[in-house]
Formats: C-alpha cells, structure tokens, sequence
C-alpha cells in the first residue's frame, strides 16, 4: 500500500499485562507474555473541500443498496474530525463518510487499513456532525497480534453468543469469530468492547457457537479523520 499522505501513527512506550479473566471467559495459552503497546493509526483520506486526498483511489459504487442516507446527524465511531458520518443503510456499510464535492455523492472509508474510497450516491442533505462521545469512539478496524484482522459492525442480524446474553456482536473477524462487548444500557461497553486501559488494548473473541470468549491483544488501531 503506497500512500502519499502519511498517516498519523502514536506509540505508547510501556506494554500492559493482562489481568484475570472473568468467569466464563479464557485467555490465550500465552497468557503470561508482554505484548507491545497497540499502534494507533490515523488515517486522512478526504479534504475538507470533498476530494480524495493523495494517495488514496476513488471507487464508484452502483449498487441499489448504496444509495445512503446521511441526513442524521450521527458520527462515525472512529472519526476523530467533525462532519464524518455514519449512513445508512447498514447493507452500505457507509461507517465513515464525507460530503463529496460531487452534488450529491459521499466518499465513504469502508476498511480504514486499505487506500480505497468507495463513491456513493447520497440522497437528502449531508448533516453536520459532531465528533462521536468518547464512550462510543472506537477503532474503524482492529488488527490483533495473529495478523486477525477485524472491522467494526454496522447493524444486522447477529446472534447472540451462547450463555452469554449480556455481550453484542461489535467487529467482525477473519479468524476467532467476532469481537464482543458487553452491554452498557441499551448500547455497547466503552470503545465498543476495546479495552484501552493498558497501552496494549484488549478485545474478547469467541465464535458464534463458542461458550466462552478469548482475550486477544490489539497491534494496530485505524481511526480517520479529515485531511488538511
């Protein structure tokens, strides 16, 4: 992947041990092993004036189910600049979106770890939107230790995990099943089930047939944000 425009990249410089699972729950065979600090990676794909910023290719979409509405004024997760929305439909998966400077078109990050923007046709006005409260700001994608790579939910029909019926279905995952957060209320637990208390964030995984979760460490975290 070759971008011209550099993303932002923190380092934490201590890595955190991981305590006691809760009953119930499992950590890997390599319980005992400092991780590294997770990598947090911000990445800046679109201007403010609604153009693709260098570095990053423009891929339209036409499907029926792409044209989003964004007339709600509801942040993306894991935007850290105003006027990144979260459109629906969830079958858009539209998780991160701008304005584009094309009349009536959104540029929308759909895997914050790649240098593609998908082009969506958008219908209604584009709300002006705040950044996300920092309870419900988390990673656009999660890559764990093992390569994993996992990206945040959008909606759907997921299942719930068995005996467990306090924990949501947060980030789908290429191995391990899901990411599950337990429930705060009517919506997820702080960052979406991404444990940011060590410099070495943590998730729970577990497959959909699983009984019990895994504690998994993060090694790289993808937020966006608004080029300059």
């Amino acid at each position: 992947m070759h971008l011209l425009t550099r993303p932002i990249v923190v380092l934490s410089v201590v890595a955190g041990l991981l305590a006691a699972a809760p009953a119930g729950e499992a950590h890997p065979a390599s319980v005992r092993t400092t991780y590294p600090a997770t990598v947090r990676i911000v990445v800046a794909p679109v201007t403010s004036t609604g153009h693709a910023a260098a570095g990053f290719v423009v891929h339209p979409v036409n499907h029926p189910w792409s044209v989003v509405d964004c007339t709600t004024p509801d942040p993306s997760a894991g935007a850290l600049s105003p006027n990144v929305e979260e459109c629906g439909p969830s079958a858009a998966y539209a998780v991160a979106c701008w304005n584009a400077a094309a009349r009536l078109r959104v540029l929308c990050m759909q895997d914050a770890s790649s240098h593609k923007l998908a082009e969506m046709k958008r219908q209604g006005r584009f709300a002006k939107t705040k950044i996300a409260k920092a309870h419900d700001r988390a990673p656009l994608v999660i890559v764990l230790t093992d390569g994993t790579h996992c990206q945040i939910r959008d909606g759907g029909a997921w299942g719930q995990l068995k005996g467990h019926p306090n924990l949501y279905g947060a980030y789908s995952c290429t191995k391990h099943g899901a990411v599950w957060a337990r429930m705060s209320g009517s919506r997820p637990a702080a960052h979406w089930g991404v444990n940011e208390s060590d410099p070495s964030w943590t998730v729970r995984t577990a497959g959909f047939k699983a009984d019990h979760t895994v504690l998994r460490h993060v090694a790289r975290a993808y937020f966006v944000a608004t080029a300059t």
